[in-house]
């Protein structure tokens, strides 16, 4: 596995915790008051970013009625940005619709995630499915 394959944010948390026992380590021998700053920042922001990984680790579900579907030519779309699914620049996205038993399972609709990690779902009429992205 290639550093590229890392996001920022495992990056950012990896370093964290490295900085983090590092000054631990620092501080065990040499006992200096910057070390110990550090080691404590180091804690805190790998608990923030741990706590962040967590949130977006669990998937974002949107239900769509017939009627939320915007008309774009012949064609129905619907849009989720960034910012609403919060689940990055590149997350897994996936139609599903309501089953017979009260599951749901994957439908016909293909959703595109643009480079800026905007959700697009297109479709020749509009139906009620479910909306499933993943980090």
């Amino acid at each position: 596995m290639a550093l590229s394959d890392f996001e920022s944010e495992d990056v950012a948390l990896l370093a964290s915790v490295a900085i983090a026992t590092i000054a631990a380590l620092i501080d065990t021998f040499y006992g200096s008051p910057l070390f110990k700053a550090l080691k404590i920042l180091g804690l805190f922001i790998s608990l923030g970013l741990a706590y962040h990984r967590i949130k977006t680790s669990k998937p974002y579900f949107k239900d769509m009625t017939e009627s939320a579907w915007k008309a774009v030519g012949q064609q129905y779309e619907i849009r989720i940005p960034k910012s609403e699914h919060g689940r990055g620049k590149s997350p897994h996205a996936r139609c599903l619709v309501s089953g017979q038993t009260g599951g749901f399972s994957e439908c016909w609709a293909d959703p595109e995630v643009g480079r800026d990690g905007e959700v697009v779902v297109q479709v020749n009429s509009p139906a009620a499915l479910r909306i499933e992205i993943r980090k």
